[in-house]
């Protein structure tokens, strides 16, 4: 008796860049004010009929230093960057968000309109005191590290450019730092390890 095969056509997944595996160090906010920051996000998108993305509370952040995009995730870059992030000290501080503004973003692309991301700008010497530590030890745990940083918290992508503007300010305690591995493409992200500021 012959048997009877079935093919059934998967739909195709999300384009993913060709380097899709991202990993990057960053500080999460709480909990409390990452749902908050979302509700200030969407409030402000519909007063201002904003169109794009918003992004979901548990992907906002600040990103520290980006380690690098790789076709895959190798194991040496992670241990290096797990070495980096053990090599850190610091107290816990106050991060301080008083405007948003949307950044300019990447040039358009393949006919693709440019997606304008719109961002909290962060305060405060011990953000940038943090970066720059970081930077120093993914240095000598042989990755290369960024020298400039602009603090931010992106909230959301769109087309139309909003100018500079004062917000009632939001505030956190940053207790930790982490570093996560972002799959591009797919909107995951996997926290790889996590550092507590001492004192």
């Amino acid at each position: 008796m012959q048997g009877v095969f079935e093919f059934y056509c998967l739909p195709p997944g999300p384009e993913r860049p060709k380097l899709p595996e991202r990993l990057f160090f960053c500080l999460f906010p709480d909990t409390q004010t990452a749902i908050y920051t979302r509700g200030f996000a969407e409030r402000f998108v519909c007063e201002n009929r904003l169109q794009g993305t918003l992004l979901q509370a548990p992907r906002l952040h600040i990103s520290l230093q980006h380690v690098g995009d790789y076709g895959y995730l190798r194991t040496k870059f992670v241990y290096a960057a797990r070495q980096a992030g053990k090599a850190v000290s610091m107290h816990p501080f106050e991060v301080v968000f008083r405007f948003v503004k949307s950044f300019e973003g990447a040039p358009s692309i393949n006919g693709r309109r440019r997606r304008r991301p719109l961002v909290l700008l962060g305060e405060g010497e011990a953000l940038s005191e943090l970066h720059k530590s970081l930077g120093a030890a993914m240095e000598k745990n042989g990755l290369r590290a960024a020298k400039l940083f602009t603090p931010h918290m992106t909230l959301f992508y769109g087309l139309k450019p909003v100018p500079m503007q004062a917000i009632e300010p939001i505030r956190f305690v940053a207790r930790e730092f982490a570093l996560v591995h972002s799959e591009r493409g797919l909107t995951r992200y996997n926290v790889i390890d996590r550092w507590s500021f001492q004192g």
